[in-house]
């Protein structure tokens, strides 16, 4: 994404977020949502790519919507205004812009093969009714809409995005998210693959980010050590496929974990994630979020799917502790600290403590999503 226009809409959305903290009333006095920092470098250069996790609610025929830079969670929060609709549905196709997407379709990556398994997964843009904006994405904003009748959550990428590199983002994230079936894993309804007018769809999550619900959402009492442990389980189960389909999260966090009306949590935003290989992998660039990043993917290092780990163990320290993790700490200085001192958070007694520890383990002694599903299995009889 150009960085000159992701900082200037960055910094637009913090503005707007300032506004709405002093003007809405019937809020709970929740703070802001913590920043995300993705592709964040040991330089103290970061850029600032903001998470896609979102979060929505319909009442009526008014819809809330919460703004957030990185860590979108609900629209109970924030009673306000509706947000714009610029130029959603107006774009007007260029030459460059399709011989980029062409120009795209045709590399290794993709081989002229469809990005799509199915064509019917393939969905005209008038078929949506795009509503609220209620986030940034990876690629560009998330909003509430509907489909064919259903509530859905759609990620279009904006007019100003539309680089190649980021095109070759967008298709990374739905060849990924659209061959993954599981309940714990965000459901892909389909994608609208013609430009300008790039978006993905998916299901609808009611309550909305794990982020959202434990620390701004002031329903705390009603996180039972049980209904905290069971989502523990949903997040590691969804893991557990994720991993079995040979894909690398790298961006796992309670954020990009979300609520249903059932309780269910289910693991999304696919942007950084990477299909594995036989040996470590490495990236051109560290991406993530600091307080949730494994220090490989911080040090730039070659990387397995135990990067994952290291973040699960994080979320696991959240539903222990009820707290956020390196809450006044800079960014800057947990990237410092998790990577160069190895410093980590401190560990709760117990069962799921010792079990918080071995995620944060070097990489090959970390456990399994299997062994940690047994263990958390074992910690249904004790708390924190």
């Amino acid at each position: 994404m150009n960085e000159t226009l992701k900082q200037n809409r960055l910094a637009q959305e913090r503005r707007e977020d300032r506004s709405l903290s002093h003007s809405s009333a019937d809020r709970n006095e929740c703070p802001d949502p913590q920043k995300n920092v993705s592709n964040f470098h040991l330089d103290g250069h970061n850029k600032n790519a903001g998470g896609s996790s979102v979060l929505y609610n319909l009442s009526g025929d008014e819809i809330d919507s919460q703004k957030a830079i990185s860590l979108p969670s609900s629209p109970h929060g924030y009673r306000s205004r509706i947000s714009e609709r610029i130029g959603v549905s107006g774009y007007a196709e260029n030459d460059e812009m399709v011989a980029a997407w062409n120009k795209i379709l045709e590399s290794p990556l993709f081989n002229n093969n469809p990005i799509l398994p199915y064509p019917d997964w393939n969905i005209d843009f008038s078929e949506l009714t795009v509503g609220t904006r209620v986030g940034i994405g990876f690629f560009g904003e998330v909003f509430r809409g509907v489909w064919n009748g259903t509530d859905v959550a759609i990620k279009v990428f904006l007019e100003q995005d539309l680089t190649a590199e980021n095109m070759e983002d967008f298709c990374n994230e739905i060849s990924i998210l659209s061959r993954l079936r599981h309940p714990n894993v965000i459901l892909f309804l389909g994608a609208c693959t013609k430009p300008p007018q790039l978006s993905m769809i998916t299901e609808y999550m009611e309550i909305g980010s794990l982020y959202y619900l434990i620390h701004l959402s002031g329903q705390k009492k009603r996180l039972s050590w049980r209904r905290r442990l069971k989502m523990l389980r949903d997040i590691c189960r969804g893991l557990m496929c994720i991993h079995r389909m040979n894909v690398v999260h790298r961006d796992l966090k309670s954020a990009n974990c979300l609520v249903n009306k059932h309780w269910t949590v289910k693991i999304c935003d696919f942007g950084l994630s990477r299909i594995m290989t036989s040996r470590p992998m490495r990236d051109s660039a560290s991406a993530g979020t600091p307080e949730w990043m494994a220090p490989e993917l911080i040090r730039n290092e070659p990387f397995t799917e135990k990067c994952d780990i290291f973040s699960l163990g994080v979320i696991m320290w959240e539903l222990c502790t009820l707290s956020r993790p390196w809450e006044g700490v800079p960014p800057e200085r947990v990237v410092y600290a998790v990577a160069n001192e190895g410093s980590r958070l401190e560990i709760p007694e117990g069962p799921l403590g010792r079990l918080i520890s071995d995620c944060w383990a070097e990489p090959e002694e970390r456990p399994s999503c299997g062994e940690i599903l047994t263990r958390l299995l074992d910690c249904e009889q004790s708390s924190c």
